[in-house]
């Protein structure tokens, strides 16, 4: 069995991820950075993009990510992201619902609601143009 890294993906409201990987592809703010174990110790803001997961010598999963910081060391990958979605699991009918809602409160009296409205549209639409 091949040597494994563990890999945590976690927003504000869920932990999307937690598992071991072989290695993890993730969009450093300077370029992609590949971890595999024993990799050293760095901590890197991410852009929005897609981490590849690796297992079996081959990508097993992607999650769209809407930027956060990477903290990778010997033995782990922790993601802190504001927004993330697992590609293979996303559902296309729901995304489009909730891209729907949000497009809805883009121009809301309150500023605070319409800025977030805005990039959780952005984000949607990122992931809905990943998945087809």
């Amino acid at each position: 069995m091949a040597e494994t890294t563990n890999l945590e993906v976690v927003t504000p409201s869920a932990i999307i991820v937690s598992e071991p990987v072989e290695m993890v592809v993730v969009p450093g703010s300077d370029g992609q950075i590949g971890a595999l174990p024993r990799h050293s110790k760095v901590i890197s803001n991410l852009d929005r993009g897609l981490v590849d997961i690796f297992n079996d010598n081959k990508i097993s999963s992607q999650i769209m990510i809407d930027g956060g910081i990477a903290e990778i060391n010997e033995t782990t990958v922790t993601i802190l992201a504001e927004r993330a979605e697992k590609i293979d699991k996303a559902n296309k009918q729901v995304l489009e619902e909730k891209l729907i809602a949000y497009q809805s409160q883009v121009n809301h009296d309150d500023h605070n609601i319409a800025d977030l409205a805005i990039k959780n549209s952005s984000f949607i639409k990122a992931v809905l143009d990943k998945i087809g």
